[in-house]
């Protein structure tokens, strides 16, 4: 049901309009490398001679699933190695690490309105269509108390709508510049690895400046929690909120499954409560899934973006939302008339086309999927913050997935024992059901934040 990984779009594919389906792309991995479990019970000596007789060499140990990060010491491919690891008897599972990507497209600058949160019909599309946001604020506005992290490209933690709310390291010393992540004490004062991880971590360079070198990540966090009642910009779902950075994609868009794994690993253990997840790509890894499995265990909520392709999620799996684990929530996006998104000239004039995915289907679409995607949200001509105290208008799944974890962060604001799975319930038995979600999506519907809000309220 949910397995694979990559940040939905960037792909241009000549694709003939006549073509109502193609074959997928193949998963993208990083030649020369590996991640290899092998059993509890294996000696460490017969792992170093399975490595030497295979040509490989250790990069790092993912302690968190206990797997190791593998280079090809020959010009052995990445498939042949796979197999030889795969054909041993104390190896659990072999993989290639794969590439992940992001999932959204720019558009039209100048679209200033936002719909999602209050629809009058000011964009042209229907009235009404919206996830209910301001009265739903009457009743909670959020809180710093709960921490989202948000696995992507970094976040401008310089902005003027987010900086406020934007996560801090009580076990770090400040930096003394705040905006300056060289100004740190250079000691790793809580212990925990990672020296002066005051604001998030960078997983590609390992280093504690996870600034945003791309969009995509900044613009998520806007969604989620770009701070509201300030007279600055626009307003995220919640007001106030803690934002963590947790880069693991580059400035292109893309980055590796030990990377997110190594995010992920982190999130878990400074105490994140929601997850946001708006990439994909890749194959099914094993890894990835232990991994979001561990965050599952510790009752925190995998929020991830369904896919761009316009494809059925039930018959061609799109990673990590397809992942069969009981956090993950998979999110579809709507557009401004509560339509299922579609991108390009068949789906409005947002400039998306065929780069906007992987383009399997000859309207490239939200993806979805009667038992693999379970919300809708809307996801198209999203404006929100951008690097550089700047805004502007994206679409994709990549937009509809931070509108859920920002639902998710404004109801534990408001009940903050919720499990996982009284999250799940509040949002999905809330939703505004829409004809074009019925029976293509778990829920059917789309997010009524007010109504999910209102579910979850303390009994006096």
């Amino acid at each position: 049901m949910r397995k694979a990984l990559y940040f939905i779009g960037l792909t241009v594919l000549a694709l003939a309009i006549s073509a109502a389906i193609q074959q997928p792309k193949a998963p993208e991995f990083v030649e020369g490398e590996l991640i290899v479990k092998f059993s509890a019970e294996i000696a460490a000596q017969d792992v170093n001679t399975a490595m030497t007789r295979i040509g490989t060499e250790t990069v790092e140990r993912l302690s968190f699933v206990d797997a190791y990060h593998l280079k090809i010491t020959s010009d052995k491919s990445v498939k042949k190695a796979v197999e030889e690891f795969s054909a041993l008897p104390n190896v659990v599972y072999a993989e290639p690490n794969y590439i992940y990507s992001t999932a959204v497209i720019p558009n039209d600058p100048k679209f200033g309105d936002l719909w999602a949160m209050q629809n009058t019909g000011q964009t042209g599309g229907l009235a009404g269509a919206d996830i209910s946001a301001t009265t739903a604020w009457d009743l909670a506005t959020g809180s710093h108390a709960v921490i989202v992290g948000v696995i992507d490209t970094g976040i401008d933690y310089t902005h003027d709508d987010l900086a406020a709310n934007i996560y801090t390291n009580p076990g770090e010393d400040a930096w003394s510049n705040p905006n300056d992540p060289s100004t740190g004490d250079r000691v790793d004062n809580d212990g925990n690895g990672k020296v002066d991880d005051w604001k998030g971590w960078n997983f590609i360079n390992n280093s504690n400046d996870a600034y945003d070198d791309n969009m995509h990540g900044t613009h998520c966090a806007g969604s989620i929690g770009a701070i509201g009642d300030n007279g600055v910009g626009v307003v995220g779902v919640n007001w106030t909120v803690k934002l963590m950075p947790l880069k693991f994609l580059d400035g292109s868009g893309s980055g590796t499954s030990t990377d997110a794994i190594k995010a992920i690993e982190y999130a878990t253990a400074m105490g994140v409560h929601i997850m946001s997840n708006s990439w994909g790509g890749g194959g099914f890894s094993q890894a990835m899934e232990e991994a979001i499995q561990k965050a599952s265990d510790e009752g925190i909520l995998f929020v991830a973006a369904a896919g761009n392709d316009g494809t059925d999620n039930d018959a061609i799996p799109h990673y990590p939302s397809n992942y069969e684990v009981a956090n993950v929530v998979a999110v579809a996006a709507s557009d401004h008339g509560d339509n299922r998104a579609l991108w390009g000239s068949s789906g409005g004039d947002d400039g998306c086309g065929f780069v906007c995915s992987n383009a399997v289907a000859a309207t490239p679409g939200s993806n979805y999927g009667k038992t693999t995607v379970d919300i809708a949200a809307p996801g198209k001509n999203i404006l929100s913050t951008v690097p550089g105290n700047s805004y502007a208008s994206l679409s994709g799944t990549s937009m509809a997935a931070p509108h859920i974890a920002g639902a998710a962060a404004l109801l534990l604001s408001v009940n903050p024992g919720l499990t996982v799975d009284g999250l799940k319930t509040a949002l999905f038995t809330t939703v505004d059901p829409l004809d074009d979600f019925t029976n293509k999506i778990v829920t059917g519907g789309r997010l009524n934040l007010r109504a999910a809000v209102e579910s979850v309220l303390p009994t006096p």
